[in-house]
């Protein structure tokens, strides 16, 4: 009687042992997802660089909030929005990294702040 139950429990555990024995099954790697949430801030900037774009760069003036004062920015070449930042590159080939909530007023001169 107790080699029958041997006898059954082995073959219970037959195919355990052959699946154990089979070659592993390499883990799936998770998918990543990348999710970009537009800020205010971002939605500024792409609208500035977008206005500035079909405005003539002849005259174009970008008065920036500074340190408490208003600067001017003039003699720009383009600008394109990075995230929350509008990325200036002035004529003499020199660039710099606007953050969108610090800009005025875009201008062609006429006015001032």
């Amino acid at each position: 009687m107790k080699t029958l139950r041997l006898f059954v429990c082995l073959l219970c555990l037959l195919p355990v042992l052959r699946a154990a024995s089979a070659e592993p099954v390499p883990p799936m790697a998770a998918p990543t997802t990348n999710v970009n949430v537009p800020t205010t801030a971002s939605e500024l900037a792409a609208g500035y660089a977008a206005a500035i774009q079909q405005m003539s760069l002849k005259s174009l003036i970008i008065y920036l909030k500074s340190e408490g004062k208003t600067v001017p920015l003039k003699g720009l070449r383009s600008a394109k929005a990075v995230s929350a930042v509008l990325l200036i590159t002035f004529s003499a080939g020199d660039m710099m990294a606007v953050n969108a909530e610090n800009i005025v007023m875009i201008t062609d001169g006429s006015r001032t702040p």
